[in-house]
């Protein structure tokens, strides 16, 4: 009887470790599926967000192509939708993943919005798929151009109207947030896709847009002007590389600043200060070649007169003026702070005192694109107290740009953060129109006869830039079958 008794003994024993080992495998199993799964999420969401990086720093040929395509080189191009109504599958690899993305076309519509990007994240065995809709973000134009008959059978073209976006264009721009204090008079539209606050006496004129799920919060007297609204929504700020020349660090104006010295008896710099300057130059002032600083001192005035600069850092100081010419083009990109050797929270743009920045040419501004960064803090600093106004655009999506004084402000304030003390005034002249670059055109095109006469009005539709701004991110359920949309199941 003993036999039969440790017989079954041993084998209920070796069930129950049997069991318990099957139970660790199975364990071990799903920890290392839950592992894959989240990091196949992981990569979806990296070969999204590439996407849409990618998407900005083309939005220029998104105008004109409806897609973006890696050539066997390796480089993005325009082409064209594939059978199926999307764009061609780029794929790449992040970690010890692989990413899949594929793209609606550009200028068409993904269900209720204008742009869908579906990615898929492989690791392992494991596989997750995701769906970012976006909607496009531009400031409209239309151009009306209006020819009619004429007795000998030409035509007449009778002129050109127009309606710019300027009016409805928000003037002061923070990505993340707006804080507002002080007595300031805020005569423009003001938006952020965080919080806007008000605090002490401000006072805003123009309409409000706060992020999705953010708010307009107006503490003590500060409040909003009667018939403006307030509207929640998100909106994507172009980066400065999506519309920067290439090869800005090579081909630049910065020559225009240098100070002619005589190399040889009969040879001096070529275009050696071409921009007039009145003080005394040195060999830091007002431009030093070795930081690419300008910097422009008390009852100075530097005048600039064309192209795109790439400098450093601008200080204007006391009574100086940084002007721009009647006949000029102006830009000035600063290099990111990294490159330019700068500490944490360093002020790219500084204007004290009395300083001004102007235009001779009221429809055109001088403008302010700021790389910044993403690691090191940067900042621009406006705190003039002049009489007269400053004209200006100050773009810097990853800065943070600080208004302060009694200045009185004209044209487009964008930062990652905006804020505005003190007692300032910032509106917008009637006549002037954002630049292409941060506020793309988009022209309407069509073509009716006049019943009256034998003319006809024609309206064109040009596309200089698309911008997106994300909507909403899901998750797909498992993938598409054959056939299907890309975004099925999602």
């Amino acid at each position: 009887m003993a036999l039969p008794v440790a017989l079954f003994g041993m084998i209920a024993g070796m069930a129950l470790a049997s069991a318990a080992v099957v139970s660790t495998v199975n364990v071990q199993q799903g920890s290392h599926r839950d592992a894959s799964t989240k990091s196949a999420i992981a990569v979806a969401d990296a070969g999204a967000n590439i996407a849409r990086a990618r998407i900005d720093r083309y939005a220029g040929v998104l105008a004109t192509k409806e897609c973006l395509k890696l050539s066997p080189s390796g480089v993005l191009e325009g082409t064209t939708k594939e059978a199926d109504g999307w764009c061609p599958t780029v794929e790449g690899t992040v970690g010890d993943g692989k990413y899949a993305y594929r793209v609606s076309p550009a200028g068409s519509t993904c269900g209720a919005y204008h742009l869908c990007v579906v990615a898929t994240g492989t690791v392992g065995e494991v596989s997750r798929r995701i769906e970012v809709a976006y909607d496009e973000s531009a400031v409209t134009e239309t151009i009306e151009n209006k020819t009619t008959g004429t007795e000998g059978g030409g035509t007449e073209t009778t002129g050109t109207t127009g309606t710019s976006g300027s009016t409805g264009f928000e003037g002061i721009i923070g990505r993340d947030a707006i804080e507002l204090t002080g007595n300031a008079e805020i005569h423009v539209n003001v938006g952020t896709n965080g919080n806007i606050t008000g605090n002490g006496n401000t006072v805003v004129c123009g309409d409000i847009r706060h992020g999705v799920g953010k708010k307009w919060i107006p503490t003590g007297n500060a409040k909003q002007c009667e018939k403006h609204v307030i509207t929640e929504g998100n909106k994507t700020l172009p980066p400065v590389t999506s519309f920067m020349p290439s090869n800005i660090a090579t081909v630049n104006s910065n020559y225009r600043l240098v100070t002619c010295t005589q190399t040889t008896p009969t040879k001096v710099p070529t275009g050696c200060e071409s921009d007039s300057f009145s003080g005394k130059r040195k060999s830091t002032t007002p431009w030093n070649p070795a930081t690419r600083a300008i910097t422009v001192d008390a009852n100075d005035t530097l005048t600039v007169s064309g192209g795109d600069y790439w400098i450093c850092s601008l200080n204007l100081a006391g009574n100086s003026q940084l002007i721009m010419a009647a006949s000029a083009q102006v830009r000035f990109f600063f290099d990111t702070p990294e490159h330019c050797g700068l500490s944490s929270g360093a002020a790219q743009i500084s204007l004290t005192g009395n300083g001004r920045i102007a235009s001779t040419n009221k429809t055109v501004m001088p403008a302010f694109y700021l790389l910044g960064s993403t690691s090191i803090a940067t900042n621009v600093n406006v705190g003039g107290n002049g009489s007269t106004e400053d004209e200006f655009v100050i773009y810097g999506p990853d800065t943070t740009v600080n208004i302060f004084g009694n200045g009185t402000y004209k044209g487009v304030i964008a930062g990652k953060k905006v804020v505005v003390s003190g007692n300032g005034h910032i509106e917008n002249s009637s006549s002037y129109k954002p630049p292409a670059e941060i506020a793309p055109v988009t022209e309407t095109k069509s073509s009716s006869e006049e019943k009256t006469t034998t003319g006809t009005t024609t309206k064109e539709t040009i596309t200089t830039a698309r911008y997106y701004s994300p909507q909403f991110y899901v998750e797909c359920t498992g993938l598409p079958a054959a056939g299907a949309a890309p975004n099925a199941s999602c």
